[in-house]
């Protein structure tokens, strides 16, 4: 199957090289203007062609560092929070996550796929990372998130949405901060060469840490009469540190990105509370080098080439399991912990080529990955034969095999046809083939009607996927897990006036073949027989209300067959207003809103409540007085509200508290 791929796509690059992007320019001032602020929200996610997001097929949200800054968000994980039909979540560890439109949410690994400046970095042995979520907003110059199937263009794990993040590497600025849970953060971007010149270099730094908010956890899954920490205070202490280096030389890129979150264990792993020892004991961290060179051949036939590493790491030192006591101890042994480490590495090599012929814009992609688990290990202070408790720490057997590899082949092939000057016609097709889990065919066509200046029609038909992780393949109930699979068709407008922009989206999906994990004997992972039907309805709303006042905000609804969604929210209302209140001096307050939401089958508990979270900032440019000084200041949770996410079934029956007040903060930024 591999070698055939090969074939298929150098015969499709001899008939048809491939490629180049659509453009438009305009007539006079006003569209001027009007398209140099479409520009702003320049995307390259849906079709892998720089476009406007709104232009480009399929669902796409896009949000710049600067609009992060003015509305008071701090770090990628709020940002994101803000975006329609996204529901940002963290798990009993405090791992963060996001669910997009009811899909991938709580308990289950990440359905986003996760890219940072180009580089994928989803882990193949449990299918996300939490370190890109910490990444300050500072550092961040966009993202991009398409919400719905990526799969025909990205491939594994663009499932539910792809999440791309671009970080700034131009341009000089500093900055400093605190909040009232005893954090710190800095950042720092420094720019060399550029200007003309053949050679660009940049340094984006940025640190932080916090010792948490003081936070109970009411009682955990402890039985009647066992003795436990609960209720008392979790371990949510934290800490950050990001580097990334970016260097271009003609028409070669080198780009260098060093990422890792540490965290205590919040609630713990097995849901039983942990001592509030303050110190983190979950490490994350993201390690990618790249090579990429941008080419030209005859006919006008443009692309790319690349190498790239990514190395997942993830470890637990001390992480609690519980006391003595839940494992048939006396109470006389130590606490039960454990001690885990989990590398995995992965090799991508890509070739791009994109061409336009006549009124056909061409592009194909080849892709080969090969991906190795380099360490993973286990060690408990329990006895392997009686799971008692042991003064020892011994070995268990990882989730993973150590030296377990996953190679893949996958082919790009996409068409976008130009109907007429108002209307495009984009079709695509992804072969994923995998050593060990065999095929995936993930198609999509896709139509953009600009049927005029301010109004914009979409519909896209799409299918995507994701293959279970290495961890989830190794732990089958059965003989296999196969690869989950969602086929949605979504209809978008978008009208755009002068000082008001309304995108109406109607989406319905089919979920096939999802993956659960099996909590009774034989426990394992094993797909679900049945489908679940999914659909719903976004509306966004971008007004210049004055030249003081301006509102940004989104209602997303959504309505699914069954309880296999757990944790899917059956609306949304997300609102920022912000407002000029002197030249220099802004105040945004941001709301988000989430309705009640089912438990899963077999709880006897209230549906979940609503939640709601009110934050107020301010942002003040020139401080004192200064050119480039600006002061930001900040208030979470405004109206000190207990917030949560909600807990599985027989874990805490108060579920999961992430903020239980006010909390403040202070950052100051430097650009010269």
């Amino acid at each position: 199957m591999l070698s055939g791929l090969l074939r298929i796509f150098v015969v499709l690059l001899v008939l048809s090289p491939l490629g180049a992007t659509l453009a438009q320019d305009a007539d006079d001032s006003e569209e001027l203007e009007q398209l140099l602020r479409l520009l702003d929200q320049q995307t390259s996610l849906a079709t892998e062609t720089k476009l406007n997001a709104d232009f480009v097929p399929g669902i796409v949200s896009v949000m710049t560092g600067e609009q992060m800054i003015r509305r008071g968000f701090r770090t990628l994980h709020e940002a994101v929070s803000a975006l329609p039909g996204v529901n940002a979540t963290r798990n009993e560890t405090g791992m963060l996550s996001v669910g997009v439109r009811g899909v991938g949410d709580l308990f289950e690994p990440s359905k986003v796929k996760l890219v940072l400046n180009g580089q994928a970095i989803n882990p193949s042995a449990g299918a996300t990372t939490s370190t890109i979520y910490a990444t300050p907003v500072n550092q961040i110059e966009r993202i991009e998130f398409i919400r719905g199937p990526g799969s025909a263009v990205f491939g594994e794990f663009a499932y539910a949405g792809v999440l791309q993040v671009i970080t700034r590497s131009r341009g000089e600025s500093y900055s400093a901060g605190v909040e009232s849970s005893e954090g710190i953060q800095a950042s720092l971007l420094k720019t060399f060469g550029g200007a003309g010149n053949d050679f660009r270099a940049s340094i984006n730094l940025a640190a932080g840490q916090t010792e948490g908010e003081d936070i109970d956890s009411g009682t955990d899954r402890t039985p009647a009469g066992t003795p436990s920490l609960a209720p008392g205070p979790i371990n949510n202490k934290r800490d950050f540190v990001s580097v990334i280096f970016d260097l271009e030389i003609g028409d070669w890129t080198t780009l260098l990105q060093f990422q890792q979150a540490n965290r205590g264990d919040h609630f713990g792993t097995n849901n039983l509370l942990p001592p509030d020892d303050r110190q983190t004991v979950i490490s994350d961290s993201l390690l990618t080098a790249s090579l990429q060179r941008e080419f030209s051949l005859d006919d006008g036939v443009t692309g790319q080439w690349s190498v790239g590493l990514v190395v997942n790491s993830s470890e637990q030192n001390e992480l609690f399991l519980g006391l003595p006591q839940n494992f048939g101890g006396l109470g006389t042994e130590d606490d039960i912990f454990a001690d885990t480490e989990l590398v995995e590495s992965r090799i991508d090599t890509r070739a791009k080529l994109q061409r336009r012929l006549g009124r056909h814009s061409l592009y194909g992609e080849l892709i080969l990955a090969e991906v190795r688990v380099v360490t993973s290990e286990q060690f408990i202070n329990l006895d392997p034969g009686t799971n008692l408790p042991s003064p020892t720490l011994n070995e268990f057997e990882p989730p993973v095999e150590e030296d377990d590899t996953r190679s893949s082949l996958g082919l790009v092939l996409e068409d976008t046809f130009d109907i007429d000057d108002s209307m495009t016609l984009t079709s695509g097709l992804r072969v994923d083939d995998y050593e060990d889990i065999g095929s995936s065919v993930t198609p999509r066509i896709a139509l953009v009607w600009r049927r005029d200046d301010n109004q914009i029609f979409k519909a896209q038909l799409a299918r995507a996927f994701r293959p279970p992780s290495l961890i989830e393949y190794n732990g089958a109930v059965a003989s296999e897990v196969d690869a989950e699979t969602i086929d949605t068709l979504e209809f978008g407008h978008i009208h755009q006036g002068n000082n008001l922009v309304i995108r109406n989206t109607l989406y319905f999906a089919e979920l096939n073949d999802l993956i659960v994990f099996q909590d009774f004997a034989p426990f394992g992972y094993r797909n679900l027989n049945s489908t679940t039907d999914l659909k719903g309805y976004e509306l966004e709303l971008e007004q210049a209300i004055d030249t003081r006042w301006d509102l940004a905000g989104n209602l997303a609804l959504q309505d699914y067959s069954d309880n296999d969604l757990v944790g899917a929210t059956p609306w949304q209302l997300k609102l920022g207003l912000g407002h000029q209140l002197m030249p220099m001096t802004r105040i945004n307050l941001e709301i988000i809103a989430s309705g009640e939401r089912d438990r899963e089958d077999g709880d006897s508990r209230d549906d979940f409540d609503t939640v709601t979270q009110v934050d107020l900032s301010l942002l003040q440019d020139r401080f004192a007085g200064r050119d480039g000084l600006s002061l930001r200041a900040g208030i979470r949770n405004l109206l000190d509200e207990r917030l949560e996410y909600p807990s599985p079934t027989a874990t805490y029956a108060d579920d999961y508290p992430y903020s239980d007040g006010a909390l403040l903060w202070l950052q100051l930024i430097f650009q010269p």
